[in-house]
């Protein structure tokens, strides 16, 4: 479709489909690429475009610069390549030590599994997931996660006290539900909270960012460490199902549906300031609450589609929580941007086929 689009509106095509998650590193039958194909075609503006989005050429060393920040689950650095790239790395430390040299051999296949099975994220490619270049296993027990740099804020520090207008409401939800309805199989999060929620400089657009690879990697360990038995993620925006309320399997049960209650939940800080909960001091109470009385609700001066659209993200039982699709589609998001771009790439996609 690129290649066949008018040179005035080449960029502007790449771009819908770059954003739609179209993967430039196929190949042709002459095993050309469209970066390869294109750069002949003589665009400068549209080689400049795709780019910005060729894997970059990995990479044996490192220099750590700057903590950004550090968690529960590792730190996070600013870091330069051997190769001049700029990036984040996440350096995630598992407490192995703590283990038996059985339990140590047991869980480190657990382990390699866990990285093998995200190697994923690196082919993500969409305008609102942090871009994921790299995972290396530096140690058997140390995993370094390689991200893009990005310029913003979180959410959490975007909300900055203050309940959001509905119209922003909408452009950000519309942005992450739009992320679950892509047509090839989603991706679970495992840890959907506004502080994993990156507002980029401009403030119109977020970022998804720190996929739960951390949590994926601490609970291939859990079994053997008393301390790591309980569910792994922020827990004022765990689902229900996690928690045990209300369910007869209590074991961590990460799903589609269990991002859509998360995501719910950020809809619920954004329009309060505050995450649900707040002031529960520990999961167990925060598991009575939601089994007593869901999840809190909305203040009062919110419209009704926005509380039917926060109602259907945090039904407690997850085989009757909305679908990512089912809420594109909801009236509170129907009519915003997103909806209208994934009209017009739909219809890109078509006439592509047919061409």
């Amino acid at each position: 479709a690129a290649l066949y689009a008018p040179k005035e509106t080449a960029v502007q095509v790449s771009q819908i489909l770059l954003d739609a998650g179209s993967d430039w590193s196929l190949k042709d039958s002459c095993s050309k690429t469209a970066l390869d194909l294109i750069r002949s075609d003589g665009n400068p503006d549209l080689v400049e475009l795709l780019q910005k989005h060729e894997d970059p050429p990995f990479m044996e060393r490192w220099d750590v610069g700057d903590l950004i920040g550090r968690g529960g689950f590792g730190e996070v650095y600013k870091v330069l390549t051997d190769k001049g790239i700029q990036c984040v790395a996440k350096i995630i430390k598992l407490p192995v030590g703590q283990l038996t040299a059985d339990q140590y051999a047991h869980d480190r296949t657990k382990i390699d599994k866990a990285v093998e099975s995200e190697r994923n994220l690196c082919r993500l490619q969409h305008r609102n997931i942090v871009r994921f270049f790299h995972i290396a296993q530096t140690e058997p027990a140390t995993i370094v996660l390689f991200m893009e740099l990005l310029e913003g804020k979180t959410l959490e520090t975007f909300i900055n006290g203050a309940p959001m207008p509905e119209n922003k409401i909408r452009d950000f939800s519309e942005q992450r539900a739009a992320l679950h309805a892509q047509p090839t199989p989603p991706v679970i999060h495992r840890d959907i909270n506004c502080s994993n929620i990156m507002v980029l400089s401009e403030g119109t657009r977020i970022k998804l960012i720190d996929f739960g690879l951390s949590i994926e990697l601490k609970l291939s360990v859990s079994h053997n460490l008393a301390s790591t038995q309980t569910p792994r993620g922020t827990h004022n925006f765990m689902a229900p199902e996690l928690l045990g309320a209300g369910e007869a399997d209590t074991s961590p049960q990460y799903s589609r549906e269990s991002d859509i209650w998360a995501f719910g939940c950020s809809v619920y800080q954004m329009a309060t300031r505050q995450r649900p909960f707040h002031s529960a001091s520990n999961l167990l109470t925060i598991a009575q609450l939601i089994k007593n009385n869901g999840c809190p609700k909305l203040p009062p001066g919110c419209s009704k589609e926005l509380e039917d659209f926060y109602r259907s993200c945090t039904t407690q039982n997850r085989s009757k929580r909305q679908s990512a699709l089912e809420l594109m589609r909801h009236q509170f998001l129907t009519g915003g941007e997103i909806t209208r771009m994934r009209l017009m790439t739909n219809r890109l996609h078509r006439a592509a086929s047919i061409s």
